[in-house]
């Protein structure tokens, strides 16, 4: 993938965010870090494929690659749940990402369906680094599943060898879930060793209705 204009604008819109939250990691020089980070977010970019008409969720891999960037510049290495800590406030932080996830409405029918074809389209994905799913409509548009059986992200930290925490970039679907009045649960995860994610999603307010 070419270190082009939508990289370079992700970059800068959220590393600042990703910056402040350093100190949760133990790091007291934030400007050495992210440095070092910058140079290796333009080297994983690069060995990303170019992403074709059948993939998708570009952009969820170009955060985790900023992740991985900042992960490997840092000794010593912190734990999974440090990651987590720090994915999740960074992000939480971040008002791009509030203002985006308030504007989903998850239960409306025309996002179901454009989920619905997102799936039709990355079965036909060949791209590791991309996402290969299935959409369960469920009995009402108050709730759904997606079921994942390949994640770019997964394969992206495998191949830079820290699979260690993949595991902090899926908890933060639970942090999303806040944000876009969801109950979300999921029994399984492609990073934990299971052998698909899968994603149950609920309206919390149609569920405070029915209490």
């Amino acid at each position: 993938m070419r270190n082009g204009l939508m990289t370079q604008a992700m970059w800068i819109l959220f590393a600042p965010t990703f910056k402040k939250h350093l100190p949760i990691l133990g790091v007291s020089d934030s400007n050495g870090v992210m440095g070092k980070a910058r140079e290796k977010y333009g080297a994983i970019i690069e060995i990303i494929p170019p992403f074709g008409r059948n993939d998708v969720l570009i952009l969820n891999l170009i955060s985790a690659a900023e992740i991985a960037a900042i992960y490997l510049s840092l000794d010593p290495k912190p734990s999974c749940e440090k990651m987590k800590e720090y994915y999740g406030t960074s992000m939480d932080d971040s008002r791009i990402i509030r203002m985006y996830l308030r504007s989903i409405n998850n239960y409306s029918e025309k996002y179901q369906k454009s989920l619905a074809k997102q799936a039709e389209i990355s079965q036909l994905s060949d791209n590791p680094y991309s996402w290969r799913f299935r959409f369960l409509p469920g009995k009402s548009l108050d709730t759904f599943d997606a079921v994942f059986d390949r994640c770019g992200i997964h394969h992206l930290f495998r191949t830079l060898g820290i699979s260690e925490i993949t595991p902090a970039m899926c908890a933060y679907d639970y942090g999303m879930a806040k944000w876009t009045n969801t109950i979300f649960t999921r029994e399984s995860t492609l990073g934990s060793g299971g052998s698909v994610c899968d994603c149950h999603y609920r309206n919390a307010r149609q569920h405070r209705k029915e209490k």
